[in-house]
């Protein structure tokens, strides 16, 4: 990833042990080095809009260039629909960026070293079981491994995909249904902006 990497403190685990301690960033996504309490502080919504929460989700691509996506879990809401690992920030988590890291860890079991660039996808949301109003941000992020372990209470299965297969929405005999549009949207650009980093390191 491009731009002086910055230490962040450590992050703080969640529900699963042994969480990643220490990861870097890309400077441009210092504004999110805020608590989720901090954050909702310091950008209120436009007037009559409360948003209850705060998701993130990471976008980690293997060494082959490929995406990982994981699916939704039969008996959880958006059943066997296809995403990246996510979900919301806590109020105990040392930042935003330690919720990706965290959020990351416990859906794929895969250890962030580095939150990149954000994915300019402006998605908010209602949650369907809790009637929870959302926003969601999106990053890049590195990894020291690529062995995933899925939390079999959230996700299913788990797919390596690459561009193409994730434009025509199939990977082999899976067909890749999407949890929403700005989740496809999210997708796409984040392929974009692995090519572009690419085209300017070479």
């Amino acid at each position: 990833m491009s731009g002086a990497a910055q230490p962040v403190a450590d992050a703080t685990p969640g529900a699963v042990p042994a969480a990643p301690t220490t990861f870097t960033t890309d400077p441009s996504i210092a504004a999110f080095k805020q608590t989720l309490r901090a954050y909702l502080d310091a950008h209120p919504e436009p007037e009559g809009i409360t948003l209850d929460g705060i998701a993130v989700s990471a976008f980690v691509f293997n060494p082959e260039g490929k995406l990982l996506l994981v699916q939704r879990a039969v008996h959880d809401s958006m059943p066997e629909k296809w995403e990246v690992p996510g979900g919301a920030s806590d109020f105990e988590d040392g930042s935003l960026l330690h919720a990706v890291v965290r959020e990351l860890w416990e859906e794929s079991g895969l250890r962030a070293t580095a939150v990149g660039k954000a994915i300019a996808v402006d998605d908010r949301f209602t949650t369907k079981r809790r009637n929870l109003q959302m926003r969601k941000f999106s990053f890049m992020v590195s990894v020291e491994g690529y062995h995933v372990k899925l939390d079999d209470n959230e996700h299913q299965k788990f797919s390596w995909v690459s561009e193409d297969e994730a434009r025509v929405r199939r990977c082999g005999d899976i067909d890749l249904d999407y949890t929403d549009l700005a989740q496809e949207q999210a997708i796409h650009l984040a392929f974009e902006m692995r090519k572009a980093e690419a085209q300017m390191e070479a």
